[in-house]
């Protein structure tokens, strides 16, 4: 192994997380900017099960936190070109 390639770390998400992360964020490419808790409701899902979707996504760059905090009046959008709404 060369020092360019990297292992791939932990283990692999399971099928039904990758389909999780990807109906959130079509949800989100679709409706525009929600709030977590809206998200969990929309997909009938727990919110704190959306919550580390959401992270997962941020973290890949693929959707953003539009406040300040984590707090009641966040959105998260999959728009992380544009400005926050």
């Amino acid at each position: 192994m060369t020092t360019e390639e990297k292992r791939p770390r932990g283990r692999p998400r399971p099928p039904e997380t990758i389909e999780r992360d990807q109906k959130i964020l079509s949800l989100l490419r679709t409706d525009g900017p929600k709030p977590r808790n809206s998200i969990a409701e929309g997909l009938g899902l727990d919110k704190t099960i959306v919550y580390l979707s959401l992270d997962r996504l941020r973290r890949s760059g693929l959707v953003r936190i539009c406040a300040d905090t984590a707090g009641p009046g966040a959105v998260w959008s999959a728009d992380v070109e544009q400005p926050c709404p």
